[in-house]
């Protein structure tokens, strides 16, 4: 726990954290495993098949060793597992857990923030060109989810760019006839 951010000032906490570190340490502790036990499997593969084994036990435990972790940290690191705020600074602080468990803080105002107009997978909005996903329902005041996403401000709805962008197209036509 980071001394500078009290408990106090927690305005999320993402339901799914616990599952995500287990899963997360699960699959660390199996790479773990495999990358020791990778000599022995050579060698009964060599033992039982020669070439074509090896490669084949390679593959196979190489997939589980190496590509299960990076998959699970690319669908797992915008997973926002706590999300504090500092009043006096108007301030929030963003915590991620990165591919060695380790806690990751990004600190924003809300002017970092960008909601994208067509929300990615996993992303709810953008800080600082990196992907950020809340579960809305998680948040005990619903205040601050508003004001991250932009709710509290009016609403463009872009009437200036679809009159230019139409003007435009009629000059265009004029010009072509």
């Amino acid at each position: 726990q980071d001394s500078s951010v009290e408990p106090a000032n927690r305005v999320y906490y993402g339901t799914l954290t616990p599952q995500i570190r287990a899963v997360k340490v699960f699959s660390l502790a199996t790479s773990i495993g495999g990358i020791v036990a990778q000599p022995v499997l050579l060698e009964q593969a060599n033992k039982i098949g020669g070439t074509p084994m090896i490669v084949a036990v390679c593959g196979f435990a190489g997939f589980f060793t190496f590509v299960t972790p990076i998959l699970l940290h690319l669908v797992t690191k915008r997973y926002v597992t706590e999300l504090y705020y500092d009043p006096a600074e108007q301030q929030y602080t963003a915590v991620t857990i990165t591919f060695f468990l380790r806690r990751e803080r990004i600190h924003f105002k809300l002017a970092d923030v960008v909601v994208p107009e067509v929300g990615g997978l996993f992303t709810t909005f953008l800080v600082k060109n990196k992907a950020l996903f809340v579960d809305p329902q998680m948040f005990p005041d619903p205040t601050h989810y508003i004001k991250i996403m932009g709710y509290d401000k009016p609403i463009d709805f872009k009437f200036e760019e679809a009159r230019q962008s139409a003007g435009s197209e009629e000059e265009h036509k004029r010009k072509d006839r």
